[in-house]
Parts: structure tokens; C-alpha cells; sequence
């Protein structure tokens, strides 16, 4: 009986961890430019895109050009997010 109290009370206190961790993610932000310098995302620890910036030179690329820039910061911005994400779960002592 005490060591299912106990296991609840555990399970409360990851519970109460992992909602510290989602409320820091969404806090932090980090900004990706592109390769170019033509499109910069801004995104934040739990992976939600808060704000694309285009650059008016934009125009200037054909449409390939533009995708692949487009692309490239966004699978920096998910790969960056993830290990901000990462880092915040190891500073409380869970596993990544």
C-alpha cells in the first residue's frame, strides 16, 4: 500500500516537472536565418513557429531558390528547437 503512495506521489512530482519544462519551452525563443539571409523564423523551445520573415530581395530568386531557403531554416529551426528542448529536460534531471 505505501509504496503505491509512493509511486503516485512520484508520478505527481514528474507530472509537476514536466509541466515546469513545457512552460519554460514555450517561453524560450530562437531565431534561424536562412542560408542566404532571406527568409529568418523565429521559433520557440516547443517547436511553435511564432513569427516567418521574408526578405524583400526574396523576389530576386526563382522559385527553387526560395524553397530550398525556405527548407533549410526550417529543418534548422525544428533541429535547434529540439535540442533547446533537450538541454531543458536534462537541466531537470530527466532523461533525453
Amino acid at each position: 500500500m505505501f509504496d503505491k503512495l509512493g509511486q503516485l506521489k512520484d508520478l505527481w512530482k514528474l507530472k509537476s516537472q514536466m509541466e515546469d519544462i513545457k512552460k519554460r519551452l514555450d517561453n524560450m525563443v530562437i531565431k534561424v536565418e536562412s542560408p542566404k539571409h532571406l527568409v529568418e523564423v523565429t521559433i520557440s523551445g516547443a517547436q511553435e513557429v511564432k513569427e516567418v520573415r521574408v526578405d524583400p530581395l526574396a523576389h530576386n530568386y526563382n522559385g527553387a531558390d526560395l524553397a530550398e531557403e525556405i527548407k533549410a531554416v526550417f529543418n534548422k529551426a525544428v533541429r535547434d528547437s529540439q535540442a533547446m528542448a533537450a538541454q531543458a529536460m536534462g537541466n531537470f534531471g530527466l532523461p533525453q
